[in-house]
């Protein structure tokens, strides 16, 4: 079984998904993970109420604010629609979710892109500041804001070039017919998924003897605490996720469906630990940008 309808219509979707063995498991996990990312974004919304010029800059410079901050304006956007969706679908109004069947799945790629990106920014971000904080580098050799960008641009450009590739790749099996293919195509999407995983593990891994201060020869700046922690929570929110997929595959759960999991839930956990790490983090965000504006009016 392969999650490849072709033609990709509503009612083509609904028709596949009928007759896919242990969907009601793809429910049980995301379902829970959507409804505490909903109650997470409500409590961060909440929290930083205090004016949008008190906010500090997110570690990596303005460039991951606006990612973030964009991010964040689009998951609004996905819950406002499946809200919509599920009242047309309770009343029976198929005009309506005939409408927002394509911006629901347009929205659905431009989170799963920004929060591969921003897995990956982190990830790239973990290493080079590991090497950093055990050498003797000076500031100059820090990242800087057009490294930054130029390193997002290309990260964004190639997970674009990559699914679009497979996009194509998969497009040209369905017009010759080579079903046989479609197995490999999704082995290949999931291989690289996997080595996503993999890079971010290996990133967060370097991180624990910074978050236990070994070695510390400078104090890590809040922003960059807040990184660490972030990548770290989140391969650990990972692991937790591998390891009952794991136990629902020895107990006979279609590999697809838990593959189809694995993939989805990436939407859902990123999200859930960045928010609950600046939550948790606010009382370091007030202190830090106290002190930048105490500096600033000290130097004046």
């Amino acid at each position: 079984m392969n999650f490849f309808p072709y033609g990709f219509s509503k009612d083509e979707v609904y028709e596949f998904l009928g007759n896919v063995k242990d969907l009601e498991f793809f429910a049980f996990v995301i379902g829970p993970l959507a409804m505490l990312n909903i109650l997470v974004h409500g409590l961060y919304e909440f929290v930083f109420d205090y004016p949008k010029n008190q906010r500090a800059e997110h570690s990596l410079t303005p460039l991951v604010a606006k990612l973030i901050k964009t991010s964040k304006r689009v998951m609004t956007f996905l819950h406002v629609i499946l809200f919509l969706n599920g009242i047309s679908h309770f009343f029976n109004v198929g005009w309506v979710v005939t409408i927002l069947w394509y911006p629901m799945w347009i929205t659905l790629y431009f989170i799963k892109i920004s929060t591969e990106m921003y897995t990956i920014v982190i990830s790239l971000f973990s290493i080079s500041r590991y090497f950093l904080h055990y050498s003797l580098a000076q500031p100059s050799t820090e990242l800087t804001q057009p490294a930054v960008k130029s390193g997002m641009s290309l990260v964004s450009a190639w997970m674009f070039l990559k699914d679009l590739v497979l996009f194509v790749w998969l497009i040209v099996v369905f017009e010759t017919k080579n079903n046989g293919q479609i197995t490999t195509i999704s082995d290949y999407y999931y291989g690289i998924h996997l080595c996503f995983q993999l890079f971010l593990y290996m990133s967060a891994s370097l991180q624990l003897p910074i978050i236990c201060g070994s070695g510390n020869r400078v104090e890590p700046s809040h922003a960059e605490k807040l990184i660490y922690h972030q990548t770290v929570g989140i391969a650990l929110s990972k692991l937790i996720l591998i390891l009952v997929l794991f136990y629902l595959g020895s107990r006979g759960i279609n590999s697809d469906v838990l593959k189809l999991i694995f993939i989805s839930a990436d939407l859902l956990v990123v999200s859930i630990v960045v928010q609950i790490s600046e939550v948790l983090g606010r009382k370091g965000v007030v202190q830090a940008a106290r002190r930048e504006e105490v500096e600033m009016g000290s130097e004046m």
